[in-house]
């Protein structure tokens, strides 16, 4: 007997990541892992290549697409489809979905002379809904993970040969990518593997097992390189598939559905891989998972656990993070006024493909990689989405619009203000913050800024699998990072999402320590009691401390946004300070060509760099000048404000350590109140963008 291994490799690099990455990438893993494949004529495999990173490769490595070109007209390898720009599928409109599609399988009908059977789904994030959307699109087969078949109710030992599923008689066959291969390749080492396949081939029966995942394990990942290709594992594990009388040989899963063998059907659930429904998880549940997982597998076997013991699912990423949430349903908003636009309406097919790029699944979540918590991942899908705000933006010339809506589905209404140049985003749920500021001529949200959430690991938990003992590399999912009590040492965790023109109440302004951890401010907070659109903006009451007032946002034609606050008459308690908070970001805490430019009302300015602390008195005038993107934002506060600032930092996971990250910096300008009885002040904040040449 046999055992057949169906051979799937996902190359993919997210929109907005940063060139030098994009070359290791090619340098560490792509390059390599082609010299190995061109080596090994007997293997065959199935690749698949992200939009994203085939956009990358068509402007700067036009050879190496050449040579996979030539792998797939040998036939050696198998090219792999799906949506281009790697989204979430279920999260997007169906629409979007089907063009995503249909965009990679035209390219590789274009450069590569044949359009693709399979589908690689981002993630492996299923719903079921998504069998007939496949099946629309011309896609016979997908790959998911045997987690997806345990979440079925299946207890196979091991999930071999091709299933299939339907949603209104729309049929996809799948395939199983095997847990404890994705474990084994490329970490154990090869006489683990070749015993590990010696011993399935001796079960007395055939069997096919598929191994589908990222490229970037061989070589990008940490500790992979060496081992993969300085130490030879990967020619010693394409050399093994080759052997005549060997335990194991290769297929592609194109080949191997091609020779009809029977697929069982099933009914596979809302699910992902394992690692991803525990990252979904609140943090809050963490440890009661991981008490349960511990508690299950005392009693039955590990698959009977993962079947029935599980995490979340991947949606909830869009409940824990608000920031990941906003540009999710930004990208939705964008995407049906785009589509709602006549089919030769000037700069709609540009506005769509913008839509689409912004879909990239990476920065809206957070698990073993950055994602969400890396500024340029962010950045990049704001980039995209807002260059398609442009282009719908063109008719907005003179004029202001203002629209109320359920943008996110929360059942409460949010209040878009936009002119030709300008987006501003509010929450009245949210004590009517303002969540994201655009200025569209340079594509910039400068507004993006995520919380100090408090993560699993905070707390050590800090969840593996297959723990690792004795192994020669050890993969990343195996590799728990401690988080020491230094760590956390004067770091502060967020209880609301920083977002701008969120007012306090203070006794006297703070300092930048304290701003950190807004200690002594009352912040406001929850729903505004009375709130109304206005034909420019956003008119509120609201309750703060021993304050009442109104407060009203305003956009001009121009773009100027103005905030002014009206206190009512003040009772003999209402002695302190009135402020709001901007929370901001040009990206980067420190660098030669972005700067803060304090101008007091004596007309002395102090530069300083984005992310460093201020506190100054009687400032006129807060300008923060970007000549990397090419604007600057004018912060005019009148009368002259107390302004204090503190960088913005959060501690995250990465593959094999913490990161700290800069994510912005949060700027608080308050006044005075005036003695009891005096007349009330009646302060305003003006913010307006403009070019830099």
């Amino acid at each position: 007997m046999s055992v057949r291994v169906l051979l799937a490799l996902h190359f993919h690099q997210p929109v907005g990541n940063f060139d030098s990455v994009f070359r290791d990438a090619v340098r560490l893993c792509y390059a390599p892992l082609l010299d190995r494949f061109e080596r090994h004529p007997g293997v065959r495999a199935a690749f698949h290549l992200s939009g994203c990173l085939l956009e990358w490769l068509e402007e700067h490595d036009r050879p190496l697409l050449d040579r996979v070109f030539r792998l797939v007209a040998s036939g050696r390898v198998e090219p792999l489809g799906g949506a281009f720009y790697e989204p979430i599928l279920p999260i997007i409109p169906r629409a979007d979905a089907l063009d995503q599609i249909e965009r990679l399988a035209a390219y590789w009908q274009k450069r590569g002379g044949v359009r693709p059977g399979g589908a690689w789904i981002a993630e492996r994030v299923w719903e079921p809904s998504l069998a007939e959307c496949l099946a629309e699109a011309g896609v016979r087969y997908t790959i998911l993970d045997d987690q997806h078949l345990r979440f079925a109710g299946l207890l196979d030992e091991r999930f071999s040969g091709a299933f299939v599923t339907e949603r209104a008689s729309r049929a996809i066959a799948f395939l199983p990518s095997d847990f404890q291969l994705r474990y084994l390749i490329p970490f154990r080492p090869l006489e683990v593997l070749r015993q590990h396949f010696r011993e399935l081939a001796g079960q007395g029966r055939e069997w096919v097992l598929t191994y589908g995942d990222d490229a970037e394990k061989f070589g990008l990942w940490p500790r992979t390189h060496r081992w993969v290709f300085e130490e030879g594992w990967l020619d010693g594990f394409l050399s093994m598939l080759e052997e005549e009388a060997g335990p194991v040989r290769s297929s592609s899963p194109g080949a191997y559905l091609d020779e009809g063998a029977p697929a069982r059907r099933v009914y596979v659930p809302n699910a992902s891989y394992t690692e991803m429904l525990e990252w979904a998880l609140p943090a809050a549940s963490v440890p009661a998972y991981a008490r349960t997982r511990a508690a299950a597998l005392k009693e039955a076997p590990a698959e009977e656990v993962r079947a029935f013991v599980r995490g979340s699912l991947w949606d909830m990423f869009l409940a824990r993070y608000p920031e990941a949430d906003q540009l999710h349903k930004h990208v939705l908003w964008s995407s049906r006024r785009a589509r709602a636009l006549h089919a030769a309406a000037p700069g709609r097919a540009e506005a769509i493909t913008a839509v689409l790029r912004a879909q990239c699944n990476c920065p809206y979540w957070h698990g073993l990689f950055g994602g969400l918590y890396f500024p340029h991942l962010r950045h990049g899908a704001y980039q995209s989405l807002l260059r398609a705000d442009a282009l719908l933006a063109q008719a907005d010339e003179g004029r202001v619009r203002v629209e109320v809506e359920d943008l996110d589905g929360d059942l409460e209404k949010e209040v878009v203000v936009r002119s030709a140049t300008t987006q501003a985003f509010f929450r009245p749920s949210d004590a009517g913050a303002l969540v994201e500021l655009d200025y569209l001529p340079c594509c910039f949200n400068i507004a993006n800024v995520v919380s100090r959430w408090r993560e699993r690991y905070h707390e050590g938990e800090d969840l593996t699998h297959h723990p690792a003992e004795g192994v020669s590399v050890v993969s990343p999912h195996e590799r728990a990072v401690g988080v020491r009590a230094a760590d956390l040492k004067g770091r502060h965790f967020d209880r609301l999402p920083l977002r701008s023109l969120r007012d306090f109440f203070c006794s006297r302004p703070p300092s930048p320590a304290a701003l950190a951890g807004f200690s002594g401010m009352q912040l406001m907070q929850g729903r505004l009691e009375r709130w109304e659109a206005t034909g420019g903006g956003l008119r509120s009451e609201a309750r703060l401390g021993p304050l009442t007032y109104v407060r009203e946002v305003t956009m001009d034609a121009s773009g100027e946004l103005r905030a002014a606050w009206r206190p009512a008459v003040a009772g003999p308690d209402a002695t302190g300070w009135l402020g709001t908070l901007l929370c901001l970001t040009l990206l980067a805490r420190q660098s030669a060509d972005r700067a803060t430019v304090v101008r007091h009302d004596d007309a002395r300015e102090v530069r300083g760099a984005p992310g460093d602390p201020i506190e100054a008195e009687r400032v006129a005038r807060l300008t923060l000048e970007d000549r990397a993107f090419g604007f600057a934002l004018d912060i005019t506060p009148v009368p002259a404000a107390h302004l204090v600032a503190c960088p913005i930092e959060t501690l995250q996971r990465s593959e094999d350590r913490l990161e700290t990250t800069y994510q912005g910096t949060v700027f608080a300008l308050c006044w005075a109140l005036p003695p009891p009885g005096a007349p009330p002040p009646a302060p305003e904040l003006r913010l307006a963008f403009r070019r830099l040449t």
